[in-house]
């Protein structure tokens, strides 16, 4: 498959994005929990990097129509082979089934129509399970290796990539977190 260099381009750094929001946002939201923390600044912080990351994941993978970066636009020709390829790696790589995927998609979609991206009023949905979206960005990253080929990536897998840079920052995170309370608690 012949695919657009350009999209490619502008799509893999929105992935990696993706992971990289993803894994501030959790360790960010373990230290705060684990600390006890009420702190408003730690708030919205943590909360815009979960909002963040359902805007970058719905730039891949929400709606096709609007979006140049979707996953869809990689290829104008042979679309529904790259279709067909895609659907099929990600129900089996994920464990989901269509009508899973449909469901999910939506609830991910929604939430950043209603809330990350624009705010309903009155909108009480609670928030999409984001390790669904994280097998989805891996599997993205397998994919899109296959799809460029016979052009090769020199970066290293995401998932290989992500959880050491998770791990990484923990020490930093927690020790903001645990000086954040004690500052309040001394101030």
């Amino acid at each position: 498959m012949s695919y657009n260099k350009n999209v490619f381009m502008t799509q893999f750094p929105i992935a990696k994005k993706i992971l990289y929001h993803l894994s501030y946002y959790r360790a960010l939201h373990n230290a705060y929990q684990k600390h006890d923390l009420q702190c408003e600044f730690w708030t919205h912080t943590i909360d815009a990097h979960l909002l963040q990351a359902s805007i970058l994941w719905c730039m891949i993978f929400g709606s096709d129509g609007c979006n140049p970066t979707h996953w869809k636009n990689l290829i104008s020709n042979q679309s529904d082979e790259l279709k067909r390829s895609f659907r099929d790696g990600l129900l089996g790589s994920t464990k989901i089934n269509w009508k899973h995927w449909g469901k999910y998609h939506k609830e991910m979609v929604d939430f950043r129509n209603n809330f990350a991206a624009h705010r309903k009023l009155k909108y009480k949905k609670p928030i999409p399970n984001f390790d669904m979206a994280l097998k989805v960005v891996h599997y993205y990253d397998h994919w899109i290796r296959k799809v460029i080929a016979p052009d090769v990536m020199e970066e290293p897998l995401l998932v290989k990539k992500s959880a050491p840079k998770l791990k990484a920052m923990e020490p930093l995170i927690d020790s903001l977190i645990k000086n954040t309370k004690a500052y309040y608690k001394n101030a």
